[in-house]
């Protein structure tokens, strides 16, 4: 129990810190895209965190696996390299105690990915769909980002703003720019921009005050200046219909009674994860043997080079059931029992001596 405990807790510190490392980088360069569409006008800058705290889930079930492989991976080899896992051995304690000693965090990290999978994670994707889709769906004005030039309606309207207001009611020196096929281009200018909403019907309303209206071609002789006070422009809301929820995005009872290949795809995927898990466990422990002068690191890269040739190997897979290319009933069972066997033939050799 003392050996147990004294692998473990090295265990649990590394696969904590591989998996902050990880969620930085994957979180971090998806912020980065988020943050480039919210000055774009895509989302409302306010709606970043809830984009992001719902796909959080998503990138948790994938990262760890491989933040606990890699983890192991680190944690086996230093002992292989300061010759503890030697002793280990020689006191008895053989390649499947060594597996019983680390069941406990597997198992609840088996537990935890099987959760985010099977439940978590599909209910974010569905409000994630739904809040996409109420973003698209927002008035230009509540969607302007000051000091940018935010391009809406396919390119066909270019709306600017230096400044808003904090409760994003008033603009200040707005520039709006509309362009149609056919149509000459209409260009406002106006120092002050207010929201108004009509009560009675709901429509949308761009209130601008002291500013002027430019219509025509540029170069043309029939080319049109009318100066206002004041101006009053509807919002039109392009609305996005909603074509039905994504297979990631529906309930996993309700794909049980699905039928079609991208309900088994999906199903077949959800399941894949937690049992990916567990074998990648035992393709580490076997991999994780190493001689005493390579070094912890040394069993690192060809590590994860086996863990990737599975993680893909699943991937084409669940393509293929998706693609009705392969027969549902197998599932993705027979790249799960090829990588056991890979990894029961390399946990084998744990028990043996290692040359130095």
């Amino acid at each position: 129990m003392v050996a147990a405990r004294y692998i473990n807790k090295e265990l649990v510190l590394v696969f904590l810190v591989t998996l902050l490392v990880l969620l930085i980088v994957a979180v971090g360069g998806r912020f980065v895209g988020y943050l480039q569409d919210a000055a774009t006008g895509k989302y409302a800058a306010e709606g970043l965190l809830t984009l992001m705290r719902l796909r959080i889930s998503g990138f948790l079930q994938l990262l760890l696996p491989f933040a606990f492989y890699i983890s192991v991976l680190l944690t086996f080899g230093r002992l292989y390299a300061d010759h503890e896992m030697t002793v280990l051995l020689a006191g008895g304690a053989s390649p499947g105690r060594l597996l019983r000693w680390i069941a406990l965090p597997v198992a609840i990290l088996a537990s935890s990915v099987a959760y985010l999978a099977l439940e978590v994670t599909p209910s974010n994707n569905a409000k994630l769909q739904a809040f996409i889709l109420e973003q698209r769906n927002r008035a230009e004005f509540e969607t302007v980002t000051p000091g940018v030039f935010n391009i809406l309606n396919r390119g066909k309207r270019v709306t600017y703003a230096e400044r808003i207001s904090d409760d994003r009611q008033t603009l200040s020196n707005v520039f709006i720019s509309e362009y149609a096929p056919g149509e000459p281009v209409v260009t406002v200018w106006a120092e002050r921009g207010n929201q108004y909403v009509d009560e009675q019907t709901g429509s949308r309303f761009l209130v601008l005050e002291d500013g002027a209206r430019y219509v025509g071609t540029i170069g043309s002789k029939d080319y049109r200046v009318i100066e206002f006070e004041r101006l009053g422009q509807r919002l039109i809301v392009e609305e996005v219909v909603a074509r039905g929820p994504e297979a990631d995005a529906v309930a996993t009872m309700e794909l049980l009674d699905r039928d079609d290949a991208e309900a088994a795809a999906e199903i077949h995927w959800r399941i894949a994860l937690p049992i990916f898990c567990l074998v990648s466990v035992v393709l580490a422990v076997g991999i994780a043997r190493v001689k005493p002068r390579q070094g912890r690191f040394a069993k690192v890269v060809p590590g994860m080079a086996f863990v990737l040739a599975y993680f893909f190997a699943l991937i084409a897979n669940q393509n293929a059931l998706l693609e009705a290319g392969w027969p549902p009933m197998l599932g993705m069972w027979p790249v799960h029992v090829v990588f056991l066997a890979l990894g029961c033939f390399l946990f084998v050799r744990v028990g043996k001596p290692v040359n130095a």
